[in-house]
């Protein structure tokens, strides 16, 4: 799994490429996370457009870094996901708790112009 990050219009868009599977490369996800929270981002997209398969590791991962950056009254959203990890996200209910969008731009829209949850 590859790792890219770039901030813009004040969130930070972390890329991942590659399989997202239980291997030394997944467990830099959450310092990546923590280092954006502590420079005083508050709210990060996932890009997950290349990532073509995820195990149990890779997607407790993404649970761990939501739970870091909602911990830390951030925003998280997801972008991009391949059929293959929809259909696996919407089998573990994950869907339905993550605010998922097709593009980078409908989760730019989103994070302007929706309040954060509580």
């Amino acid at each position: 799994m590859l790792l890219t990050s770039e901030t813009r219009n004040g969130f930070a868009v972390i890329k991942l490429s590659g399989k997202l599977v239980f291997d030394e490369s997944l467990f830099s996800i959450r310092p990546k996370v923590r280092q954006l929270l502590d420079s005083g981002i508050k709210a990060i997209v996932f890009d997950l457009s290349g990532v073509p398969h995820a195990d149990s590791s890779g997607c407790g991962e993404l649970i761990g870094a939501y739970t870091t950056i909602r911990t830390a009254h951030g925003r998280i959203v997801f972008v991009g996901l391949t059929p293959r990890f929809q259909q696996l996200w919407e089998r573990i209910n994950l869907a339905g708790i993550f605010d998922i969008f097709a593009t980078l731009q409908e989760a730019e829209n989103f994070l302007a112009t929706s309040p954060p949850k509580e």
